[in-house]
């Protein structure tokens, strides 16, 4: 009978032994199932952030385009009112000119007038 009993504390201690183990592998397995998680969170944070840089990037790029299309307009707009006040100029010179000759041919035939109502 002892030789039962021993055989049975043998056995549980066997048994207790391998329980311990199971449950130290148990333990390991799940630390690299936390590991594993955290990775897989880390790195779809990574592919996060990167994707956000990304985005920024083309909003910025969008906005300078953007700002150089407003200000080749802005430029386009103050050539072009330039151009038309030269044209504007030239135009008002050309009419100063055009009535300054009339006003001197008038005056002139004004006096041939004038001289031939004297002669008469």
């Amino acid at each position: 009978m002892k030789k039962l009993m021993l055989v049975a504390a043998l056995l549980v201690c066997g048994l207790a032994a391998q329980a311990q183990e199971v449950k130290q592998e148990a333990k390991e397995t799940a630390r690299q199932a936390g590991e594993t998680v955290d990775a897989a969170g880390q790195k779809v944070g990574r592919e996060t952030r990167k994707a956000a840089r990304k985005a920024d990037k083309a909003v910025d790029k969008a906005g300078d385009n953007v700002r150089r299309g407003a200000d080749k307009v802005g430029d386009e707009t103050r050539e072009a009112g330039r151009e038309l006040k030269k044209e504007a100029r030239e135009s008002k010179d050309e009419v100063k000119t055009a009535t300054n000759r009339g006003l001197n041919k008038a005056e002139r035939k004004m006096k041939k007038a004038e001289k031939n109502l004297k002669e008469d």
